[in-house]
């Protein structure tokens, strides 16, 4: 694998969950609970959605059998991997509220952690080969674990202000640690290959990735736009000033 494709897949996870913790932060500037959810959904596209789910595949992209070996992805798999890697960080974030409680925060990491691990299994097992593929035992228990501590860890930095270099430093070390963690489970594949078997079906990875690379990417435009564009919603508008009307003596 070329290591290219390793920072490429991480540079993917930091802006995701860059942006992510952006809408979040603008999220406490929502004085409405519509608003609020807005920005705890383009957060959890953000960070599920690209921060995870794509940098995860798109280091998949670099995974080469020492055979040359076929190997073909199930799209709806992939495309339900993606949903629940969405759905899993908005769940989090609505379950985690807007201060720090310790059962909340430990509910919302569990919930959160082992949604974006089930989105890891699925993803996984879109992936189609001439045989069979397993993974070891240890590897996903290790790596679902290392989930939960990223959720956790995530949720709990939500809840306070930082300043912006430390929410640049946050997203970088959320990229290596979601890699990280697809790695940890990669860890324990074993692929036999049986020439027996079926061609597998599905289609081809990167006429598959790309095209949501480029999507992803321009998808990061519009929660940018929206803070850029956005007003403070917590600081109240100042009133006009009255009038005054001219007096007439009579």
């Amino acid at each position: 694998m070329g290591y290219w494709v390793l920072g490429l897949s991480i540079l993917v996870a930091m802006a995701g969950a860059l942006i992510g913790l952006i809408c979040i932060r603008q999220s406490t500037k929502s004085v409405t609970s519509k608003f609020r959810l807005v920005w705890l959904a383009s957060a959890a596209v953000s960070i599920g959605g690209i921060g995870t789910w794509l940098a995860i595949f798109v280091s998949m992209l670099g995974v080469t059998p020492a055979s040359d070996t076929l190997i073909r992805y199930d799209v709806a798999r992939l495309t339900g991997a993606a949903v629940l890697a969405v759905l899993s960080v908005f769940g989090g974030l609505i379950a985690l509220g807007r201060t720090l409680q310790l059962p909340r925060l430990l509910a919302a990491g569990v919930l959160m952690g082992l949604g974006l691990s089930l989105m890891l299994a699925l993803g996984m097992s879109a992936v189609q080969v001439r045989g069979d593929i397993e993974f070891g035992l240890w590897q996903v228990i290790v790596s679902g674990l290392l989930g939960v501590v990223i959720s956790l860890g995530t949720l709990w930095f939500v809840l306070r202000s930082w300043p912006t270099p430390a929410v640049i430093g946050a997203s970088a070390l959320f990229g290596c640690a979601v890699v990280g963690m697809h790695y940890l489970r990669m860890a324990g594949l074993e692929l036999r290959i049986d020439p027996r078997s079926a061609l597998p079906t599905g289609e081809d990875l990167f006429s598959f990735l790309v095209p949501m690379f480029v999507i992803g990417m321009l998808s990061l435009a519009v929660p940018i736009t929206a803070v850029l564009v956005a007003p403070d919603r917590r600081t109240p508008s100042t009133p006009p000033a009255p009038v005054r009307r001219p007096e007439f003596s009579r």
